[in-house]
C-alpha cells in the first residue's frame, strides 16, 4: 500500500507542474480531512492508471539518471526508482530523513524533496518561523531544491488552526491557513 501511495504521490506531483516540483495539492483541491487525502491520492492513481503499475528493470532507467543519483547521493539507502511519463523518481533515505529526487526521461536531475520536522530544520529557517508564530508548533517541513534554490513549505499548527508557510528568497507568506473543527 504504501509503494501505491508513493507512486500515486508522484503522479499528482508531476501532472500539477511539469516544469518543476511542487507539493501535491493546492488551495482549491486540498481535502478537508486525513481521509479525504487518502481518497484523493487512491482516485489520483486511479485516473493517472497507476494502480494497475507493471514492474520495470533498473537497466531501463537512463543509465545518466543512475550515475547522478549515484554521485549526489552516495550515502543513501533504501532507494525505490519509479517511472512516469515525464521521467524518474527516486524515493531514498539520506541520513534518516526521507529524500525524493526527480530526474527527467534524459536522466538529469530536475529537483529534491526533503521531507523531516522541526528537529531537523536548519536554525535560521526555524528562527524565521517561530519568532513571526510563536505560539505554533511546527509539525512537518518540505525543502524543496529546484535549479539550485532552496525553498520551504513548512506547516504549523496551535489549538484552533493550522498554516501552511513557503519560505524562498522573497520572504515568508502564509499560502493556506485552516481552523480546526471542535
Amino acid at each position: 500500500m504504501k509503494a501505491r501511495y508513493l507512486v500515486g504521490l508522484a503522479a499528482i506531483i508531476i501532472s500539477m507542474s511539469m516544469s518543476g516540483c511542487f507539493l501535491p495539492f493546492t488551495a482549491s483541491d486540498r481535502p478537508r480531512t486525513f481521509a479525504e487525502t487518502d481518497d484523493k491520492v487512491i482516485a489520483d492513481m486511479r485516473l493517472e492508471g497507476l494502480s494497475k503499475s507493471s514492474p520495470f528493470y533498473l537497466n531501463e532507467i537512463d543509465s545518466r539518471a543512475v550515475r547522478s543519483f549515484v554521485a549526489t547521493f552516495w550515502n543513501a539507502t533504501n532507494a525505490n526508482w519509479v517511472t512516469y511519463h515525464g521521467g524518474y523518481v527516486v524515493y531514498f533515505t539520506e541520513n534518516g530523513i526521507p529524500n525524493r529526487a526527480y530526474y527527467t526521461r534524459s536522466g538529469y536531475l530536475e529537483c529534491t524533496i526533503r521531507q523531516y520536522t522541526e528537529k531537523d530544520m536548519p536554525a535560521d529557517i526555524r528562527q524565521m518561523v517561530k519568532s513571526a508564530y510563536y505560539d505554533y508548533s511546527i509539525f512537518l517541513v518540505h525543502e524543496i531544491i529546484n535549479r539550485g534554490k532552496t525553498n520551504y513549505v513548512v506547516k504549523i499548527e496551535d489549538k484552533t488552526s493550522l498554516k501552511e508557510i513557503r519560505i524562498d528568497d522573497a520572504g515568508m507568506e502564509v499560502t493556506k491557513e485552516f481552523k480546526k473543527s471542535k
